[in-house]
C-alpha cells in the first residue's frame, strides 16, 4: 500500500509531465496548423527584410514551406525538448524547462525575427531552427544543474562559459567561411574557454574528493546523452554547405539563438530564479539548497 509521501510524489511526477507537454503541444499545433495552410498564405506569414512586421516576425519561425524542412525542425524540437525535460525532471527542476518553453513559444519567435535585421539584405526567412538553437542554448547549463545535483555540491560557473566559448570557437573554425574575422572569433572563443576553464579547474582542485566526483559525473548516462545531444544538434545546426535547393541556412540566426538561449539561461542560473540550486556556503563550507 502506497504512503502519502509517494502517493504524493507521483501525483507531483504526473503534474510535472503535464505542465511540460502543454508548451510543446502548443508550438506542434501552430507549426503543424500553419503547415496545413496553402503554400501562398504561408509566404504571407514569412518574415521579409525589406518589409518587415511584428505580425510576420512572430510568424516567420512557424513556418515551412516543404515537408523535408517541416520534419527536421520538429525532430530537432523533439530531440532537444526531451534531453532538457530529462535533465531537468531528474533535479526536480522543471521551472527552467517550462520557462524556456514559453519564452520559445513567446518571446524567442518575434526577438530572433528583428535581430535578423542587423543583416540587411533583400530575403524572406522562416522555420522553427532559430528557436531550436535557443533551446539548444540552454542545455549546456542543464546538464550544469544535473551536475551539480547529482555531486551534492556546485560547479564553478566558469565552466558553463568555457562549454560556450568552446562551442563558438568550433562554429567560428568549422561552420563559417574562411575569413580574418572567423579567425578572430574562433581564437578568441578559444583563449577565453581556457581562460575560464582553468580558473574552473583550479578552484575544482582545491575541493575534496574532486576527482571522484567528476569521474561519476563523466560516466552518467544522463550526462553522456545530455552532451552527446548538445554536441550532435550543434553539428547540425552549423554545416559547412550551407547553400542547398536554392535556399540558404541562416547561421547566423542559429549563432544568435544559441547565444541567447544560453545568455537567458546563464543568467537564470546565476541568479537563482529557479528553485535547488545547490550553493556553497562559503562561511561554513556546507552545502544548502536556495
Amino acid at each position: 500500500m502506497k504512503t502519502d509521501l509517494s502517493i504524493k510524489l507521483c501525483n507531483l511526477a504526473k503534474s510535472e509531465k503535464v505542465l511540460a507537454l502543454v508548451p510543446i503541444s502548443m508550438i506542434m499545433s501552430i507549426i503543424i496548423i500553419i503547415f496545413s495552410l496553402s503554400e501562398s498564405t504561408r509566404r504571407t506569414l514569412s518574415f521579409a527584410y525589406a518589409e518587415p512586421s511584428l505580425w510576420t516576425a512572430y510568424t516567420a519561425p512557424f513556418v515551412h514551406l516543404s515537408a523535408a524542412h517541416l520534419a527536421g525542425n520538429v525532430a530537432v524540437f523533439l530531440l532537444v525538448s526531451g534531453a532538457f525535460y530529462a535533465l531537468s525532471r531528474h533535479v526536480r527542476t522543471p521551472w527552467l524547462f517550462f520557462s524556456a518553453l514559453v519564452a520559445a513559444l513567446s518571446i524567442f519567435p518575434v526577438t530572433l525575427s528583428l535581430l535578423n535585421l542587423a543583416v540587411p539584405r533583400d530575403a524572406v526567412t522562416y522555420g522553427f531552427s532559430g528557436v531550436n538553437m535557443a533551446l539548444v542554448g540552454f542545455l549546456p547549463v542543464a546538464i550544469g544543474r544535473y551536475i551539480e545535483a547529482k555531486r551534492g555540491r556546485p560547479i564553478d560557473t566558469g565552466l558553463l562559459l568555457a562549454a560556450f566559448f568552446l562551442s563558438v570557437s568550433g562554429i567560428a573554425i568549422f561552420a563559417v567561411p574562411r575569413s580574418p574575422l572567423a579567425s578572430a572569433v574562433g581564437t578568441a572563443g578559444l583563449t577565453l574557454c581556457v581562460l575560464f576553464g582553468g580558473s574552473a579547474v583550479r578552484q575544482e582542485l582545491r575541493l575534496a574528493d574532486s576527482r571522484g566526483r567528476w569521474r561519476a559525473s563523466a560516466s552518467d548516462p544522463v550526462v553522456i546523452v545530455g552532451i552527446g545531444t548538445w554536441i550532435l544538434l550543434l553539428a547540425t545546426a552549423f554545416p559547412q554547405t550551407v547553400a542547398t535547393d536554392g535556399s540558404v541556412t541562416n547561421v547566423y540566426v542559429h549563432f544568435v539563438g544559441y547565444a541567447l538561449g544560453f545568455m537567458t539561461a546563464y543568467l537564470a542560473h546565476e541568479w537563482k530564479l529557479f528553485e535547488n540550486r545547490v550553493e556553497k556556503r562559503v562561511d561554513t563550507g556546507r552545502l544548502g539548497s536556495s
